[in-house]
């Protein structure tokens, strides 16, 4: 995306609060759906800017950086932005993003409210990236400025209104050598293990049809084995569960439960950690229970309700 000088330029950025659903883990192993899914729905939820259709490849390696002059309507806020890969048919695919707190615009070591109003020019780089976009396809740069569950919601939904804009990509023309080919993958011997009881995954995107909530489930269960080699029998569960309205977000919520168990023989042990964190337009709060057991028997139970100012968040 580019703008010449002089042309009339105006784009406002007002995201409904769930958009990101589709943005993946934050570190993701490649297991579970944990890498991020089709940008078509956040897409249409976000201000757009397409490039034209590729007539040849368009290979990129390094990162790209944009550069935006915004103004925001209110003291906090933040703007992501997503580079994808649109094909033909419409599916879209996050090559990178960028996110930047607009307080930190000018550093992290002196963090700044915005001036409601007032235009500001601001620099972000994405994330590294090597990719080949296939001739046929178009580049989309997505901007937004709300990215439920990756980021957690300013207290006001707020406005960006931008009028200049620049994206420079990392344009790698390739070398006169071949491609480079990995040799093949050098492991160890598989564990010798016993399945006690098969593990399972969910990971859903959801809407309540009477309060108008959207939420992210998560659930990994990687059931019981028993190693067979010393006979410790080991498994744990994990569930997060993100939600937040559209139109409120202080209405962020994030429940995280996470179990594990170890046993051999009569001895057994069991913990279980719970989480849950929400806000106020002042306050980020974490509400926590630790529980531990032996047997049937508790030997450790501590609760956790902690407040911190909301920072430059």
């Amino acid at each position: 995306m580019s703008q010449d000088e002089g042309a009339t330029f105006s784009r406002v950025i007002s995201s409904p609060q769930h958009l990101g659903l589709q943005s993946g883990e934050f570190f993701p192993m490649g297991l579970n759906a944990e890498m991020p899914g089709d940008q078509a729905g956040d897409d249409a939820l976000s201000v757009c800017f397409d490039g034209a259709v590729l007539e040849a490849d368009l290979q990129m390696l390094g990162a790209a950086e944009l550069r935006l002059t915004l103004a925001s309507d209110k003291p906090l806020g933040f703007v992501v932005a997503r580079l994808c890969d649109v094909a033909p048919d419409g599916a879209s695919v996050k090559i990178a993003h960028g996110i930047v707190n607009l307080c930190h615009r000018a550093s992290m070591e002196t963090p700044a409210p915005m001036v409601p109003g007032q235009a500001t020019e601001i620099a972000f780089k994405l994330d590294q990236m090597g990719y080949r976009v296939a001739a046929g396809h178009r580049l989309r740069l997505a901007l937004s400025n709300s990215y439920w569950p990756f980021v957690w919601p300013s207290p006001q939904a707020g406005r960006l209104t931008v009028t200049a804009g620049r994206l420079i990509l990392p344009v790698h023309t390739g070398a006169d050598a071949p491609e480079w080919t990995p040799p093949p993958a050098e492991h160890a011997a598989p564990w010798k293990h016993r399945v006690i009881r098969p593990g399972q995954s969910r990971r859903i995107a959801q809407r309540d049809m009477i309060t108008g909530t959207h939420a992210l489930i998560v659930e990994v269960d990687l059931g019981d084995n028993e190693n067979l080699t010393h006979g410790l029998c080991s498994g744990e569960t994990m569930s997060e569960h993100w939600e937040i309205h559209p139109d409120d977000p202080l209405s962020a919520r994030a429940v995280h439960v996470w179990e594990q168990r170890l046993s051999r023989g009569d001895w057994a042990v069991r913990t279980r950690a719970e989480a849950e964190m929400t806000a106020t337009a002042t306050q980020l709060r974490m509400q926590a229970r630790l529980t531990a057991w032996e047997g049937d028997r508790v030997v450790f139970d501590r609760r956790w309700d902690d407040q911190v100012p909301r920072r430059f968040v």
